[in-house]
């Protein structure tokens, strides 16, 4: 069955390319960026909005109930990508209290605005994300507030899943390490998660937030 998939953040590379994957398995998909991507593939459907304006992101939600009906993934990304340097560079507060609205608040607006809609599918919310999201197995040190923001983003996921969990919703946060022959985060979002069967349920994938690159490996978050 052909699912109905939004995605965020549409300039970030590894979001154009699950959307991409996702128009090739012949999904509904739609894209959302501040300006339309240049070579959209055939069956994107570009959706501008802003989710700092309530108004903007009502509009989103209506264009999608109006042709869909219902919203089964929503894949969250992290568009603004100062370059601030390390902790301490001497940094533009103002540049990093707007980075971590846009990448974080930003998110927690748009699940809010589609939940009813993501209730209606098989309510799953995912993430694309990076190494420098986590807090204990980040290798950089530049860029201090957007990989501020990617790990209050892991931090929300968890929330949301605590919250959201027992209403049977599935969650996919992915660790994007840009490597080809890799599982690609579309795939990874679709994919039916696995768990050992030699361990209790309540350890498998489903029933706990888990980050995973595209090897399958955890990311501790």
């Amino acid at each position: 069955m052909n699912k109905t998939i939004l995605l965020t953040c549409g300039a970030q590379p590894a979001i154009r390319q699950a959307a991409d994957f996702f128009a090739a398995s012949h999904d509904r998909v739609y894209l959302s960026a501040p300006a339309r991507p240049e070579n959209m593939a055939d069956g994107i459907r570009f959706l501008p909005f802003d989710p700092m304006h309530k108004e903007s992101l009502a509009q989103a939600v209506k264009e999608i109930e109006r042709q869909s009906g219902q919203l089964d993934i929503l894949v969250l990304g992290t568009g603004r990508q100062p370059h601030d340097g390390k902790v301490g560079a001497g940094h533009d507060y103002d540049e990093m209290l707007d980075t971590m609205m846009q990448n974080l608040y930003g998110a927690f607006e748009t699940v809010n605005a589609f939940l009813p809609l993501l209730r209606r599918g098989m309510k799953r919310i995912a993430a694309i994300t990076d190494i420098e999201a986590s807090n204990s197995y980040s290798t950089g040190q530049e860029d201090f507030a957007a990989s501020a923001s990617k790990a209050a983003l892991n931090m929300m996921g968890k929330i949301l899943f605590n919250k959201l969990r027992p209403e049977g919703f599935t969650f996919r946060w992915y660790c994007d390490i840009k490597a080809p022959e890799a599982m690609q985060a579309g795939e990874y979002i679709t994919s039916a998660l696995c768990y050992d069967e030699k361990e209790p349920y309540i350890h498998s994938d489903e029933n706990r937030f888990v980050l995973r690159d595209g090897f399958l490996r955890e990311i501790p978050w």
